[in-house]
């Protein structure tokens, strides 16, 4: 996932502190606002925009730069701030830019809001509000705030014997009622391969003994703001058979049998390629869940 964190911090460096914990979090790049030169936005996954709350909206610099961004149409963003006060019903700062980014088609995902230092105008007389914040513990809710941001890593495994490949009907769940791979989420502690060995045996019966990671897929949904990020793996070397679980119902099917009719979307897009044995890497954006909008695979 490719992020980028725009910001204006000016007179306490309250909002870099926040920005930069959470470039830390997230591998970003991270820029102020007024040293943006490139405004084409297509090759970033995630944008996050923030700046102090002047006269009850984020910095001028920061709202202007909306207008500047180009393809930002679907893109996912998150904002954040640094404020004297928190935001309330009487104090809806964060409205602005909301209303900027909604109005170009883009996605806010999550709001973060902190306070910080604030000794503008009459406040400076009484030593101002919030001093020494964001402390250390507002710098590790920032960066919890990010973790929450990162895709959630998934595995599938396919596997094949002569001309058949083995798929299973997801009984519960989500992609319940499609023909799909076997897998699910890493879980903490393990490696991708770990979970994807897991998972197919959990799913399926089979002990995967060899395997060959083949295509990685990022599935953004636009309704939920949802990332997952799929590693793609071809099953070389397995024992068992396949068995009914409380997950998945599995069927051989010929490779021309494939029922790409009552499966997800995207799958007769990268199948097809996964099939010839190469390696590829891809993105699908989904409307509701199963609505595909638009999509790009390439081999690499």
């Amino acid at each position: 996932m490719k992020t980028l964190i725009i910001y204006n911090s000016i007179h306490k460096s309250n909002t870099e502190k926040i920005a930069k914990a959470m470039a830390e979090e997230l591998n970003a790049e991270v820029v102020k606002s007024f040293e943006v030169k490139n405004y084409d936005m297509d090759e970033y996954d995630l944008i996050g925009l923030g700046s102090g709350i002047y006269f009850g909206k984020h910095h001028v610099s920061i709202l202007n730069l909306i207008d500047k961004l180009q393809n930002i149409s679907n893109k996912r963003f998150f904002i954040f701030s640094t404020s004297g006060m928190s935001e309330s019903v009487f104090n809806n700062f964060n409205k602005p830019l909301k209303d900027k980014i909604n109005d170009k088609g883009g996605k806010i995902i999550s709001i973060f809001d902190c306070r910080g230092h604030d000794s503008i105008g009459p406040l400076k007389y009484i030593g101002g509000l919030n001093k020494g914040r964001p402390n250390e513990k507002d710098i590790e809710k920032a960066k919890a705030f990010a973790a929450g941001l990162k895709p959630k890593i998934l595995t599938l495994c396919l596997t094949r014997k002569e001309s058949m490949i083995l798929l299973g009907m997801k009984k519960r769940g989500f992609g319940e009622g499609r023909w799909n791979g076997f897998g699910g989420k890493v879980e903490k502690g393990e490696s991708i391969v770990e979970a994807a060995i897991r998972e197919m045996e959990e799913e399926s019966g089979l002990k995967a003994e060899e395997l060959e990671e083949k295509g990685v897929v990022d599935f953004q949904y636009l309704d939920t703001g949802k990332l997952l990020e799929v590693h793609i793996f071809d099953v070389l070397k397995y024992r068992g058979e396949p068995i009914e679980t409380e997950e998945m119902s599995p069927k051989w099917f010929y490779l021309d049998e494939i029922p790409f009719e009552n499966m997800w979307a995207d799958d007769i897009y990268w199948f097809p390629i996964f099939l010839r044995g190469d390696k590829f890497k891809g993105r699908f954006l989904f409307k509701d869940n199963d609505k595909l909008l638009n999509h790009e695979v390439e081999i690499v």
